[in-house]
């Protein structure tokens, strides 16, 4: 087992120079949020579900809330910075922590790429030749769209405190700009009618705003509020706490945001026949200022549709370097990715440039693999965000016993929320349809693969084996029969397999009722695929004892989170 060389007080003096405010944390939850999904999802979103469209904000909003409801609760008891990554792996091994480790580490680095894309389609207003007819990148936008990728990347490389500090200025103005929209928009939107064009004139009913809800762009729009999570051993203790600040940051952010995006859909909604997406400008509500003949709200708004997805793309190049570190910490991938210190641009060597360099690399790959498209990048960030926040309930049932200050009643409602939050996400991934589940499940399985195999590559080829240093774990399912922790990731594996050939026959079944039947089996087979995790979680626990930090006892040495490894 390799140690970090860190002392403890040299590491207690950077962790309290990362101590974050309520502004600060509020800046990463909100930052993470308002991207690029409330400027390119409405429409998408209004085509699948006609003026239902607000519903589908309204089901991705509550479904965020009931998920956050849980991870909040467990990152309170158990704060960890990385915890996304770490808390698996002390409650279910360290193959279920690869599982989530796969998806989040991609959708992390997808999110680069597309927020990357949609700063390309805002600055097109200004720069000709970035865009073909159908509004895919050409080989100019192509290299804005790397550009973008690379100067998000070097932002983060520059001190802690400065980059929370412009984050969190920069969210104010992704705030503001919106909120503006909406009040002046609605205000000189009364009397404006006319059916809508491009989309469908009428409701398109709830089932087609649950399709909506990965497909158009909604999930996506919602992601981002776990960044106060991701650095939940980071939080300022004094005065209210550490667990008042993460919950005020997490679910004012998901509330104010459903109002937010609730209010710009029925924006769009009303102005929908003056819409399409061959209208030269890059925000429909640009758009829709300049037919209102707000034109300075039109310029702002033009401003939004740069700086709002370039905000987003900071926190979760920002948040990736942290998981990434939990992850190599635990062995699961390269160790020298483990070294979690303050990163500056004299640093040439620091490791976040190597984080980031790999992140810049996945989501390049992504993004040329689907061609350049925001909607396929969407849809598989989508579904690879289901999947990661499905295990934090699994997590949280887990580790109950070991759980310090949990009052019995607390530890019942959240059991509760923590299986319902499971089986919805499960809904919702089937209603998601065949197509976006499909290249979810496919990105996420090359993740997997790869995370488990490049430990034997480099076994085999002691070229490879002297820069890529991680533990074998896959072998692990040899022995499956007696490993619990084996067992758990064949409850993951097994529930996402059957998932995924249940959307199969929903797809290509005609029978409403028959759908409807298969959306039931696919939440029945979630709550048994739960307790079966839970319990191969608890078996594996009784083996190899969780080492959890404890809320308000400071920082835990950096050796201790390699322990399950």
């Amino acid at each position: 087992m390799q140690h970090h060389s860190t002392g403890p007080g040299e590491f207690e003096d950077e962790d309290e120079q990362r101590r974050l405010s309520v502004f600060h944390l509020v800046g990463l939850a909100a930052g993470g949020v308002i991207g690029s999904g409330w400027i390119l999802g409405a429409d998408e979103a209004f085509r699948t579900a006609g003026s239902d469209a607000y519903l589908a904000w309204l089901f991705g909003g509550l479904l965020m809330l009931l998920i956050a409801a849980v991870m909040v609760e467990l990152g309170t008891a158990a704060p960890k910075t990385g915890g996304l990554v770490f808390l698996p792996l002390q409650s279910s091994g360290a193959l279920v922590a690869t599982v989530v480790a796969a998806g989040l580490w991609i959708f992390y680095a997808i999110n680069l790429a597309s927020e990357a894309v949609a700063m390309t389609k805002g600055v097109a207003q200004w720069v000709g030749g970035l865009l073909d007819r159908s509004a895919t990148l050409t080989p100019k936008g192509w290299c804005y769209a790397l550009t973008f990728m690379a100067v998000i990347a070097a932002v983060n490389l520059i001190a802690p405190r400065i980059f929370f500090r412009i984050n969190s200025w920069l969210t104010v103005l992704k705030i503001v700009i919106p909120v503006l929209a909406v009040v002046l928009l609605i205000a000189a939107g009364f009397g404006h009618d006319g059916p809508p064009a491009g989309g469908h004139t009428r409701g398109m009913g709830a089932d087609a705003a649950l399709t909506a809800v990965v497909g158009s762009g909604v999930i996506y729009a919602y992601v981002g509020f776990q960044g106060p999570l991701d650095l939940a051993g980071n939080i300022k203790r004094r005065g209210i706490g550490e667990a008042a600040r993460l919950r005020w940051a997490v679910f004012g952010t998901i509330v104010g945001s459903m109002v937010l995006y609730i209010s710009l859909q029925v924006v769009f909604t009303r102005y929908a026949a003056t819409w399409s997406p061959s209208v030269d400008e890059s925000s429909p509500y640009a758009h829709f200022a300049r037919l209102a003949s707000l034109m300075w709200l039109g310029w702002l708004l033009r401003i939004a549709a740069v700086v709002s997805p370039m905000g987003a793309g900071l926190v979760f190049a920002h948040a990736v370097t942290r998981e990434v570190a939990a992850l190599s910490r635990a062995h699961l991938t390269h160790r020298g990715l483990q070294t979690a210190r303050k990163a500056t641009l004299n640093r040439r060597y620091d490791v976040y440039w190597l984080v980031l360099l790999v992140d810049f690399f996945i989501s390049g790959t992504v993004l040329v693999a689907v061609g350049g498209s925001w909607d396929t990048l969407v849809e598989i960030t989508g579904v690879l965000t289901l999947v990661v926040y499905a295990v934090p309930g699994v997590v949280l049932v887990s580790l109950r016993p070991y759980l310090t200050g949990y009052s019995r009643r607390r530890r019942g409602v959240h059991e509760v929320l923590a299986r319902a939050s499971f089986a919805l996400i499960a809904l919702i991934l089937y209603g998601a349809g065949w197509a976006p589940l499909w290249r979810g499940m496919l990105t996420l399985t090359v993740g997997c693969v790869l995370l488990l195999c490049l430990p034997i590559l480099a076994r085999w080829l002691p070229a490879f084996g002297r820069i890529y240093d991680a533990k074998v774990h896959v072998t692990l399912f040899r022995d499956w029969r007696t490993s619990p922790a084996a067992q758990a990731a064949l409850w993951l594996i097994g529930h996402f397999a059957v998932l995924t050939l249940l959307t199969l026959l929903g797809n290509s079944s005609v029978g409403m009722d028959h759908k409807k039947f298969l959306g039931g089996l696919a939440v029945l087979t979630a709550l048994v695929s739960f307790e079966g995790l839970v319990a191969a979680s608890r078996r594996h626990m009784t083996e190899v004892a969780p080492m959890l930090p404890t809320p308000g006892a400071g920082p835990a040495a950096p050796e201790a989170s390699a322990a399950s490894g």
